[in-house]
């Protein structure tokens, strides 16, 4: 059985730490002040059954996923499936990183769409790649196929982006103007463009 050998009060004044001895080994888990009125309040030097300690351990877990989804989301944007994946490499459980990938989602620290027009827009315009080499692209980064094409053409109806007017660009950047029309269509071809 476990027990609770301290309750500290974090900086965060919503946290509580407790230093809980199991099978004689000390472990720190932060809950919530909420969570913890949920298991009773338990005072310090109390001993706690299986099922109090797998819910503090859970919430604990919850508590570490979400600093780590935030410190990720921070560094870099991520999509609610990359955000999941990578909150698993770093040892978490499986439902603790869907939990919480989805929670970053309601919250609008992951907003897929946003995120999906910014790479659509980077790679029709700046690196004039056409949609048959952008749709893997961006389905290999997690992107359902059909949100990249519901957005792609919602970009193109809004006119942000012109795959004709792109082919052009991408011709004349890199042939330039004495290219045969074989040359033209291996070049689009290779770049995702429709022939």
């Amino acid at each position: 059985m476990a027990q609770i050998s301290y309750i500290r009060t974090s900086k965060d004044s919503l946290l509580l730490l407790l230093g809980i001895v199991e099978d004689g080994e000390s472990q720190r888990y932060t809950i919530s002040e909420q969570v913890y009125s949920s298991i009773g309040s338990p005072a310090a030097h109390t001993a706690i059954d299986e099922r109090t300690l797998s819910i503090i351990k859970y919430a604990d877990e919850l508590y570490r996923a979400e600093k780590k989804a935030l410190s990720l989301l921070a560094f870099a944007d991520n999509n609610e499936r990359t955000l999941t994946m990578k909150l698993a490499r770093a040892g978490f459980s499986r439902d603790v990183c869907v939990e919480i990938a989805k929670k970053m989602v309601s919250l609008g620290y992951v907003n897929e769409k946003r995120q999906l027009e910014r790479f659509l827009l980077n790679e029709a315009n700046y690196k004039l790649r056409g949609p048959l080499k952008i749709m893997p692209y961006l389905v290999s980064k997690g992107y359902s196929s059909h949100e990249v094409r519901l957005v792609m053409d919602e970009l193109v109806e809004r006119g942000e982006i012109d795959f004709s007017e792109n082919a052009g660009r991408l011709i004349e950047k890199k042939l330039g103007g004495g290219a045969t029309d074989e040359e033209k269509k291996k070049l689009l071809y290779r770049n995702g463009y429709k022939i």
